[in-house]
């Protein structure tokens, strides 16, 4: 509260500090009325040198808001829509849950789906998509704030059970050093590279292949248009510089979180991270869907360029082969398979297990 209501003085007045960020930090401060929720955390840290490092005469207090993002409208919906999906996992789902909603899985008593816990991380905009899921999974009413409080789990040992594991970040890393080396091949894509690539022969994978054809030009053209977006969005901010955008964004701060992904996108080396690739088709989903207000004429052709990109991307980045998917998700779920199979020998006895 001592934050905001800094804030809010430094706004009322000019001063040495960046307006942008100030009146971003007021925002997300303000947001629901009050500072408390799940995705919102202030933190303050002592430097010695700036991001560039520069080296200051005295320490310096960096003050730090920590954003987790929320879950949007769309989000919530899906979220429930596959809940309501997973019923028919259970039998009696008759495999339809449009048109059987009171069958299988919400034939069971009443007192065993209270009991039934959800667990997530600890990330806020992963705690509602999980009670969103369960609201939709159990047929519950009223909003998902309550199905949050009441039946999803987020404490220490969740979230130990849920992150990934030493073992498997080395693995991952393996991979990701592997796709690094094919998506940065300045020749089109050959049979050898469909046969490397794409062993599990996936027709998404395929077709985005193909679609591709040279990895190193797509991605040359898609920092082109990320590169084309930031300037249309200047342009904006200079016709319209109080523009609406969602979640109260300011127009400095999208330009800004834009001209991030077009400086690490492409490195000094002229090589790609192709680790931002997901990002840069995240972002532009995000701000063609809740943003369309701006009328962003580089919008829909940097989607697409980005959609086939990510097709190739983001399927593999846990694992290439079978093997190694196989191989990543068990050092992934071995906590989570444990604690099933603890549970399983809680619920039956030895001799009936």
């Amino acid at each position: 509260q001592k934050v905001l209501d800094i804030a809010r003085k430094l706004l009322e007045k000019d001063g040495d500090y960046e307006y942008h960020k100030m009146l971003q930090l007021k925002n997300v401060l303000e947001m629901y009325g009050h500072f408390s929720g799940i995705n919102r955390k202030v933190q303050f840290r002592l430097i010695d040198r700036s991001m560039d490092g520069t080296v200051f005469s005295k320490p310096v207090l960096l003050l730090i808001l920590k954003w987790g993002g929320e879950l949007t409208p769309a989000g919530e919906v899906h979220a429930e829509e596959l809940g309501k999906a997973f019923r028919c996992m259970y039998p009696g789902g008759e495999g339809e849950y449009s048109s059987l909603p009171g069958s299988g899985f919400l034939r069971l008593h009443s007192t065993y789906r209270h009991d039934l816990k959800v667990y997530a991380s600890d990330e806020g905009r992963v705690q509602l998509t999980a009670a969103a899921f369960t609201k939709g999974l159990l047929d519950l009413e009223g909003g998902i704030a309550s199905i949050l409080v009441h039946l999803v789990k987020r404490d220490q040992n969740a979230t130990n059970m849920l992150d990934t594991s030493t073992d498997a970040t080395v693995a991952l890393q393996k991979v990701k050093r592997k796709l690094h080396k094919y998506m940065q091949s300045q020749e089109a894509f050959t049979k050898d590279h469909v046969q490397q690539l794409a062993p599990t022969q996936s027709p998404s994978l395929l077709s985005a292949m193909e679609c591709v054809n040279n990895p190193h030009d797509a991605c040359e053209a898609l920092h082109k248009k990320v590169c084309d977006l930031v300037e249309d969005l200047q342009a904006i901010a200079e016709r319209n510089p109080n523009a609406s955008l969602y979640q109260k964004e300011s127009l400095h701060m999208m330009i800004g979180r834009w001209s991030k992904l077009r400086k690490d996108f492409k490195l000094k080396n002229e090589t790609f991270d192709i680790s931002k690739i997901p990002d840069i088709y995240d972002c532009i989903k995000y701000d063609l869907q809740h943003n369309s207000t701006l009328g962003l004429k580089e919008g829909l052709p940097l989607y697409k360029s980005a959609m086939y990109l990510a097709d190739i991307v983001i399927p593999q980045e846990y694992g290439i082969s079978t093997c190694e998917k196989l191989d990543i998700s068990k050092k992934i779920c071995t906590s989570l398979l444990r604690k099933i199979k603890a549970d399983f020998r809680h619920t039956f006895s030895d001799s009936d297990f």
